[in-house]
Protein backbone atom coordinates (compact mmCIF):
# COMPACT_ATOMS: atom_id res chain seq x y z
CA UNK A 1 0.00 0.00 0.00
CA UNK A 2 1.87 3.34 -0.95
CA UNK A 3 1.33 6.56 1.08
CA UNK A 4 1.02 8.80 -1.34
CA UNK A 5 -2.10 9.24 -3.43
CA UNK A 6 -2.43 8.86 -7.37
CA UNK A 7 -2.09 6.81 -10.35
CA UNK A 8 0.68 8.00 -11.22
CA UNK A 9 2.24 7.36 -7.93
CA UNK A 10 2.19 3.56 -8.32
CA UNK A 11 4.21 4.15 -11.65
CA UNK A 12 7.30 6.64 -9.35
CA UNK A 13 7.37 3.23 -7.18
CA UNK A 14 7.47 0.97 -9.50
CA UNK A 15 10.31 2.88 -11.65
CA UNK A 16 11.98 3.64 -8.05
CA UNK A 17 12.29 -0.31 -7.34
CA UNK A 18 13.33 -1.12 -10.76
CA UNK A 19 16.59 1.38 -10.42
CA UNK A 20 16.94 0.77 -6.93
CA UNK A 21 17.60 -3.31 -8.36
CA UNK A 22 19.25 -2.26 -11.05
CA UNK A 23 21.76 -0.43 -9.23
CA UNK A 24 21.64 -3.16 -6.10
CA UNK A 25 22.79 -5.53 -9.22
CA UNK A 26 25.77 -3.83 -10.68
CA UNK A 27 26.63 -3.60 -6.69
CA UNK A 28 26.16 0.61 -7.05
CA UNK A 29 24.15 0.04 -3.58
CA UNK A 30 23.97 -2.78 -1.02
CA UNK A 31 20.10 -1.88 -1.01
CA UNK A 32 17.14 -5.38 -0.75
CA UNK A 33 13.92 -5.82 -1.39
CA UNK A 34 13.07 -5.14 2.06
CA UNK A 35 14.79 -1.95 2.61
CA UNK A 36 13.19 -0.93 -0.98
CA UNK A 37 9.99 -1.56 0.18
CA UNK A 38 10.28 0.29 3.66
CA UNK A 39 11.50 3.08 1.73
CA UNK A 40 8.35 3.86 0.03
CA UNK A 41 6.33 2.76 2.27
CA UNK A 42 7.93 5.56 4.99
CA UNK A 43 7.94 8.02 1.88
CA UNK A 44 6.06 11.72 2.58
CA UNK A 45 5.77 14.25 -0.08
CA UNK A 46 4.05 17.38 1.52
CA UNK A 47 1.73 18.96 -1.24
CA UNK A 48 1.32 16.16 -3.61
CA UNK A 49 -2.09 14.93 -2.86
CA UNK A 50 -1.53 16.04 0.96
CA UNK A 51 -4.77 15.81 2.57
CA UNK A 52 -4.54 17.87 5.78
CA UNK A 53 -8.04 18.26 6.98
CA UNK A 54 -11.18 16.36 7.78
CA UNK A 55 -15.04 17.08 7.48
CA UNK A 56 -14.16 18.80 4.50
CA UNK A 57 -11.44 16.52 3.77
CA UNK A 58 -8.49 19.52 2.56
CA UNK A 59 -5.98 18.69 0.33
CA UNK A 60 -3.35 20.47 -0.94
CA UNK A 61 -1.86 19.53 -4.48
CA UNK A 62 0.86 21.40 -6.59
CA UNK A 63 -0.37 21.07 -9.62
CA UNK A 64 0.92 23.78 -11.90
CA UNK A 65 0.85 22.08 -15.09
CA UNK A 66 -1.05 19.98 -17.97
CA UNK A 67 0.14 16.84 -17.04
CA UNK A 68 -0.52 17.38 -13.40
CA UNK A 69 -3.80 18.83 -14.00
CA UNK A 70 -4.49 15.62 -15.91
CA UNK A 71 -3.81 13.80 -12.90
CA UNK A 72 -5.51 15.28 -10.56
CA UNK A 73 -8.33 15.65 -12.47
CA UNK A 74 -8.63 11.87 -12.64
CA UNK A 75 -7.87 11.59 -9.37
CA UNK A 76 -10.87 13.39 -8.79
CA UNK A 77 -12.52 11.32 -11.11
CA UNK A 78 -11.72 8.01 -8.96
CA UNK A 79 -11.97 9.55 -5.87
CA UNK A 80 -14.99 12.07 -5.48
CA UNK A 81 -17.19 10.95 -8.61
CA UNK A 82 -20.56 12.79 -7.57
CA UNK A 83 -19.00 14.85 -4.60
CA UNK A 84 -19.22 18.59 -4.20
CA UNK A 85 -15.56 20.07 -5.22
CA UNK A 86 -14.39 23.57 -4.20
CA UNK A 87 -11.23 24.63 -5.61
CA UNK A 88 -8.72 27.49 -3.96
CA UNK A 89 -6.60 27.93 -6.99
CA UNK A 90 -3.36 30.59 -8.37
CA UNK A 91 -0.43 30.57 -10.24
CA UNK A 92 2.39 32.16 -11.31
CA UNK A 93 2.77 34.14 -14.74
CA UNK A 94 4.86 31.41 -16.63
CA UNK A 95 2.66 28.59 -16.08
CA UNK A 96 -0.14 27.00 -18.98
CA UNK A 97 -2.78 28.50 -16.85
CA UNK A 98 -5.57 28.22 -19.46
CA UNK A 99 -5.01 24.54 -19.85
CA UNK A 100 -4.74 23.95 -16.25
CA UNK A 101 -7.69 25.61 -15.33
CA UNK A 102 -9.64 24.38 -18.25
CA UNK A 103 -8.77 20.71 -16.97
CA UNK A 104 -10.02 21.43 -13.54
CA UNK A 105 -12.35 24.62 -13.42
CA UNK A 106 -15.06 22.89 -15.10
CA UNK A 107 -15.07 19.75 -12.56
CA UNK A 108 -15.56 22.60 -9.56
CA UNK A 109 -18.47 23.44 -7.71
CA UNK A 110 -16.95 26.89 -7.08
CA UNK A 111 -13.51 28.47 -7.78
CA UNK A 112 -11.67 30.37 -5.71
CA UNK A 113 -8.72 32.31 -7.30
CA UNK A 114 -6.28 33.72 -5.36
CA UNK A 115 -2.35 34.17 -5.27
CA UNK A 116 0.82 33.45 -3.57
CA UNK A 117 2.37 36.14 -1.54
CA UNK A 118 5.19 36.01 -4.73
CA UNK A 119 6.33 38.52 -6.80
CA UNK A 120 5.56 35.87 -9.89
CA UNK A 121 2.11 35.51 -8.81
CA UNK A 122 -0.78 36.56 -11.32
CA UNK A 123 -2.72 38.48 -9.13
CA UNK A 124 -6.17 36.76 -7.95
CA UNK A 125 -7.90 39.76 -9.68
CA UNK A 126 -6.05 39.38 -13.83
CA UNK A 127 -6.15 35.47 -12.87
CA UNK A 128 -9.83 35.89 -12.67
CA UNK A 129 -10.16 37.65 -15.60
CA UNK A 130 -8.24 35.21 -17.73
CA UNK A 131 -10.05 32.36 -16.80
CA UNK A 132 -13.80 32.82 -15.45
CA UNK A 133 -15.12 31.31 -18.24
CA UNK A 134 -13.77 28.10 -17.28
CA UNK A 135 -15.94 28.16 -14.16
CA UNK A 136 -19.64 28.44 -13.73
CA UNK A 137 -18.75 30.04 -10.09
CA UNK A 138 -15.86 31.57 -9.56
CA UNK A 139 -14.84 34.25 -6.87
CA UNK A 140 -11.31 36.12 -6.37
CA UNK A 141 -9.89 36.16 -3.43
CA UNK A 142 -6.08 38.27 -3.13
CA UNK A 143 -5.58 36.60 0.43
CA UNK A 144 -4.70 33.20 0.11
CA UNK A 145 -5.63 32.54 3.66
CA UNK A 146 -9.44 34.09 2.99
CA UNK A 147 -9.53 32.32 -0.36
CA UNK A 148 -9.25 28.88 1.98
CA UNK A 149 -11.23 30.04 4.67
CA UNK A 150 -13.85 31.36 1.92
CA UNK A 151 -13.72 27.49 0.89
CA UNK A 152 -14.26 25.99 4.02
CA UNK A 153 -16.96 27.96 4.83
CA UNK A 154 -19.13 26.93 1.84
CA UNK A 155 -17.83 23.17 1.92
CA UNK A 156 -20.28 20.86 3.85
CA UNK A 157 -18.55 17.97 5.64
CA UNK A 158 -18.99 15.17 3.21
CA UNK A 159 -17.34 18.00 0.28
CA UNK A 160 -13.85 18.45 -0.53
CA UNK A 161 -11.20 21.75 -1.01
CA UNK A 162 -8.28 21.27 -2.58
CA UNK A 163 -5.94 24.15 -2.92
CA UNK A 164 -3.95 23.85 -6.00
CA UNK A 165 -2.01 25.47 -9.16
CA UNK A 166 1.09 27.37 -7.95
CA UNK A 167 3.98 25.34 -5.57
CA UNK A 168 3.98 28.75 -3.73
CA UNK A 169 0.46 28.68 -3.08
CA UNK A 170 0.84 25.51 -1.68
CA UNK A 171 3.62 26.31 0.77
CA UNK A 172 1.49 29.52 1.94
CA UNK A 173 -1.04 27.60 3.03
CA UNK A 174 0.39 24.73 4.02
CA UNK A 175 2.00 26.96 6.68
CA UNK A 176 -1.60 29.12 7.05
CA UNK A 177 -2.80 25.27 7.57
CA UNK A 178 -0.46 24.37 10.32
CA UNK A 179 -0.77 27.65 12.24
CA UNK A 180 -4.54 27.58 12.33
CA UNK A 181 -4.94 24.03 13.14
CA UNK A 182 -1.40 22.86 15.19
CA UNK A 183 -3.52 20.07 16.89
CA UNK A 184 -4.29 18.36 13.67
CA UNK A 185 -1.64 19.88 11.06
CA UNK A 186 0.50 17.38 9.55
Amino acid sequence: DLPLAGRYQVRNAVTALAVARILAERGSTSLDDQAIVGGIAAVRWPGRLDRVGEGPAVYLDGTHNPAGARELAAFWDENFAGRRIYLVYGAVRDKAVDEVAGVLFPRATKVFITAAKQPRAISAEALAEMTGHLSADLEAVPEPGMALERALAVAQPEDTVFVTGSLYLVGDLRRWWRARAPSTAR
